[in-house]
């Protein structure tokens, strides 16, 4: 009787779709906006800059670690996500009124959606894990203590791929029913399993990267040097961790828009597709796409930070010394500061620099650098 009265409830959906106007056939790109995707595409060049830089002076310096050789795959799958991105805002539909997209691009857009879903467990959890691992060279030596947990961390990051790439597999059966013909798609796939699955999916990411985000105040709390150095290391440390809030971000608006059921465009009701397309796809590249793609970008950044900041003190200090110069009249024979082999400065590095002025005083400027024992392993 059950089964019976299914069956009736999907030939009478059948027969209300079928009423109903089809999708138009030939695309049509008068309405479109391609901010999204140029959006996409600058913050993955700009990420992709700033990590590039990373290792460059990770290289210079000689200071390559694991968390260096750990951000690598995760710029290359960045990049992949960056590419994919751009590939489905600017071939899908997206930023176009929902009746003006073609059956074709509904099947792109929903490769996107597919795509984004098995990329991204890997995409965060390979940065993520290189934050791990800058902590690791940085505070493992001075607190062994804090060695069991960044390693939980790092298996938690591995179980957390296993499962998140196992779990989307079985949103549709069969699984390529989640883009062959997006008309047919709810009699295969559960929109409401999807939308489950990721909120665990976002709100792991979250807590992982709030752990990451208060990590390190305790140990940088006890180095020794003033309170307001040891707060501008403790931000250089954390941005590597700031993800948390663009995970936060996505994660409400994932939420917010996914119970938007209601306020559907009349006209849009029309159309088949609106029985089987989630009304949120009308804002669909400001709610997903560039939420998730300013996630990761702010993760590589962060994390790349703490190794660029030698090379950002070395311009500063050098900048600063011109200028002092420039104002005092001093010559001076020899360079006004020496940087530490990793990019960084130590404490109580000094130069002398004689005035050109009569009496041949000489004036000492004294450079003190921000890191102490720590200039060693950043």
């Amino acid at each position: 009787m059950s089964l019976a009265a299914s069956s009736s409830s999907t030939g009478m959906a059948a027969m209300v779709t079928a009423a109903l106007l089809p999708p138009p056939a030939e695309i049509n790109n008068t309405h479109k906006v391609y901010s999204v995707a140029v959006g996409c595409i600058i913050l993955g060049i700009i990420a992709a800059f700033v990590v590039l830089a990373r290792l460059f002076q990770r290289w210079r310096t000689g200071a390559f670690g694991a968390d260096d050789y750990c951000i690598m795959p995760g710029l290359v799958l960045y990049l992949g996500w960056t590419t994919m991105a751009a590939y489905v805002n600017l071939h899908a539909g997206v930023g176009k009124p929902l009746w003006e997209i073609t059956l074709a691009e509904y099947t792109i857009w929903y490769q996107g959606i597919v795509g984004s879903a098995f990329l991204y467990p890997a995409m965060s959890a390979t940065i993520r894990s290189s934050v791990i691992l800058l902590y690791r060279r940085t505070f493992a030596a001075s607190y062994p203590g804090m060695l069991l947990a960044i390693w939980t961390l790092l298996g938690c990051q591995m179980i957390y791929v296993i499962v998140f790439t196992v779990i989307e597999g079985f949103i549709c059966t069969p699984f390529s029913a989640a883009w062959t013909n997006p008309l047919l798609r709810e009699q295969h796939c559960n929109d409401w399993r999807y939308y489950y699955i990721q909120v665990a999916l976002f709100s792991c990411s979250m807590s992982f990267d709030a752990i990451l985000l208060v990590l390190p105040i305790y140990p940088v709390s006890k180095l020794q040097m003033p309170l307001q150095k040891r707060i501008g290391v403790g931000a250089v440390l954390i941005l590597g961790a700031a993800a948390s809030i663009a995970a936060a971000y996505k994660l409400g608006v994932f939420v917010d828009q996914m119970n938007r059921i209601d306020s559907i465009n009349p006209y849009w009701l029309q159309y088949a597709m609106s029985r089987v397309t989630p009304p949120q796809f009308d804002k669909y590249g400001l709610t997903f796409w560039i939420p998730s793609q300013v996630e990761p970008c702010v993760g590589l950044i962060g994390a790349s930070l703490p190794a660029l900041r030698g090379l950002i003190v070395d311009r500063f200090k050098q900048l600063s010394s011109a200028v002092y110069f420039s104002r005092k009249g001093l010559v001076s024979s020899d360079p006004p500061y020496e940087a530490h082999p990793s990019g960084q400065f130590r404490r109580g590095d000094t130069t002398a620099v004689k005035s050109g002025g009569s009496g041949g005083r000489d004036d000492a400027v004294l450079l003190r650098s921000e890191y102490v024992e720590l200039a060693d392993r950043v």
